[in-house]
């Protein structure tokens, strides 16, 4: 798979900003990536993480839709030498996505992703970045915290509640019936709404509540994001 080379991955903490700010403005938040034929799935682990470097694991998977039969499997592995700095984790995480985009022999209608895609203004999550990188919808998906709020969300796979807060865009969405929801958000060529249906057609119903937290909650990456302040503006139950 053909990856665009964006921008240099060594510079210091001002170019990322300003790296980050610029390819926000790339960023499409719209379309439905109705009936995707492959869906990738990338998944992120971190090992021997300091303030001044990781090494970075990247999992892709690639699936047939409906059928989700697994076509292809590639992994990558980066050292990470970029300082741990909230919002600018992409330049940690994506080599080694790139690393493993660049291994794959498919190219996928789809990609859903370990971290954050857009959820503000002026945020550009690693799901935005990869999105831009292949030029694919993509969607971040990561694993809800305690301090998020959630009390008024339904038990039923499929309820949700979007959030809106300094022109925040993502939603909790309940994946599996009374297991942890999912904090999702539009990456790159995709809407919200078309985010959370495409999340919930991935991740099938059937699935057991412990393969579903055994895949949420292993050390994926998702330890040190910065927390996000979630306002309730609409909740719904069902797809």
């Amino acid at each position: 798979m053909k990856t665009h080379n964006l921008h240099s991955w060594n510079v210091s903490l001002e170019n990322a900003r300003a790296i980050h700010k610029n390819l926000r403005a790339w960023i499409i938040t719209e379309g439905d990536c109705s009936q995707p034929r492959l869906v990738g799935r990338i998944s992120l682990t971190s090992n021997n993480e300091s303030d001044q470097s990781a090494t970075i694991q990247a999992c892709i998977t690639v699936q047939s839709s409906p059928s989700k039969t697994l076509l292809e499997r590639k992994v990558a592995i980066k050292t990470a030498k970029f300082p741990l700095e909230p919002g600018l984790y992409a330049f940690r995480k994506v080599p080694a996505i790139i690393a493993a985009l660049n291994k794959l022999n498919r190219v996928p209608d789809l990609f859903i992703c370990d971290g954050r895609g857009v959820t503000g203004d002026e945020s550009f999550g690693v799901a935005s970045h990869v999105g831009l990188v292949c030029s694919v919808p993509t969607i971040g998906i990561r694993p809800v915290k305690p301090r998020h709020m959630t009390e008024t969300l339904g038990l039923e796979r499929g309820s949700y509640l979007r959030v809106h807060d300094n022109n925040q865009i993502a939603a909790i969405v309940r994946i599996i019936d009374n297991a942890d929801p999912l904090l999702v958000s539009p990456g790159h060529k995709i809407s919200l709404e078309a985010s959370i249906a495409q999340v919930l057609d991935y991740i099938p119903a059937s699935l057991s509540k412990r393969e579903y937290l055994q895949a949420l909650y292993p050390e994926a990456g998702h330890n040190n994001e910065a927390p996000v302040k979630l306002t309730l503006v609409h909740s719904a139950t069902g797809r």
